[in-house]
Parts: C-alpha cells; structure tokens; sequence
C-alpha cells in the first residue's frame, strides 16, 4: 500500500492524457482512478489518510516483520505509547493478504551483561478490532543469528495474544539466557488487521523459581513415534 504525494496533480494528468485520447472523464473519476491504483478503496478513503500525520518511529526502536509495508507503526501521540495498525484498515484490502503477515516494532542489544541470568520482559498491549494477532515477542540469539531461545506468546491457551478489542492487559515472557548468547531480540507486532497499542515494556532478572515460557522444542536425539501408535 502506497500514498502518493500529490494525487490531485496525478488524477489532472490522468485526465488530460484520457483526452488526448478523446476519452473524456470527470475529475471526480480521474480521482478515483488515482486512489484505486494506489490500492485504496475509494479517493474519500485516501484523502483521510492524507490528512493524518505520520507516525514518527521512537528513538531505539525499528520496523520490521513479513510485511511491514501493510503496517503503520511508530509513536501514537494521542495513547503517548506505540502503536501499529492495518493499512488496508482504511484501504481495499489485496485478496489473501491479510493474515498473510505481520509488522513489528522491535529491539536488539548485545547479550553480554544477562548471560546464565533468567529475563523477564513485561509490556502492556491494548488491541482494536485485531482479527489476527496482537503480541510480545522475545528472541535470545547465539552465533549466526541461531535463535536458542523464543516465545512470541501464540501458543498459549490463556494469557496470549490479544484478538478483536481488548483494553490494556499485562503479558509478560520469562526465557533464559544461556551463556552461548550473542544477542537479545524483543518487541511487539501485529498480525492480521485492526491495530495494536504498547506501553511500559521492561525487563527485570528474575530467579528460577518463576517458569520460563519458551516455545523453543529442544532437539531430539533420535525419530520417535514412527507408527503413530502414541496419541496425545
């Protein structure tokens, strides 16, 4: 998704190169035209978008994810937090693209004070209309970008992601961070549509009597179950 800068230069070229070629349009049409080459769903859709300012990215922070191009993600001014939302939120959606990746707002940071220590990271999420997912994700990476330690909190059966609109909760990820780590890797991201607020994210060491929340599966040493006659 794309907005152009100057759309209404864009729809009186448009009109008057239709011309040239004796086909005649209004500039109402050549407006629409403008908007659904952009991929937007209508010119009323794209002049809002227009009109509201850009989210400025946070100091410290980068854009990332799968699709991150969908996404608008930066400092929302009104929630004095992040925020990410859907661009097709105000747009036609491309069939098959939503749910089909994510954006992220995220961090990394040399591992080297916290290795053999047990990390918590906190952070508080609000969600609006979310038909994917709306998360917290912590990454502990060793050498070669190899994540050795992971949860992005979506195989929970409670206290996961937050979907459709949910007010502020608290979620929270516990991994350690083994003495092989070379990097820390965190933050949030959207998946899917609506948009997702964060806030008050921070990490804490914590001891073993609180569970580490993984999602990492340790290698096996060998096949197993090759008849499938264990069912879970």
């Amino acid at each position: 998704m794309h907005t152009p800068r100057d759309p209404k230069a864009m729809a009186k070229n448009l009109r008057q190169a239709l011309a040239e070629r004796h086909i005649e349009i209004t500039h109402s049409d050549s407006l629409e035209c403008v908007a659904r080459q952009f991929g937007w769903r209508d010119w009323n859709t794209l002049a809002a978008q227009l009109d509201r300012p850009p989210l400025r990215i946070p100091e410290g922070w980068n854009i990332g994810g799968t699709r991150s191009d969908d996404y608008e993600m930066g400092f929302d001014p009104k929630e004095s937090c992040a925020l990410i939302r859907y661009r097709a939120d105000y747009a036609e959606p491309i069939p098959g693209n939503r749910g089909s990746g994510f954006g992220t707002l995220m961090q990394r940071f040399r591992a080297d004070a916290y290795r053999g220590k047990r990390l918590q990271l906190q952070a508080q999420l609000k969600a609006d209309a979310v038909t994917g997912a709306a998360t917290i994700w912590f990454r502990v990476d060793g050498d070669k970008t190899r994540a050795i330690a992971f949860d992005n909190m979506e195989g929970r059966a409670s206290e996961g992601p937050l979907t459709g609109t949910v007010d502020w909760q608290d979620r929270s990820i516990v991994l350690d961070v083994p003495p092989d780590a070379r990097s820390i890797h965190f933050g949030f991201y959207l998946r899917g549509g609506g948009s997702v607020w964060a806030r008050r994210f921070r990490f804490a060491e914590v001891d073993e009597s609180v569970d580490v929340t993984d999602d990492l599966t340790p290698q096996r040493i060998a096949p197993m179950n090759l008849d499938f006659a264990a069912v879970a």
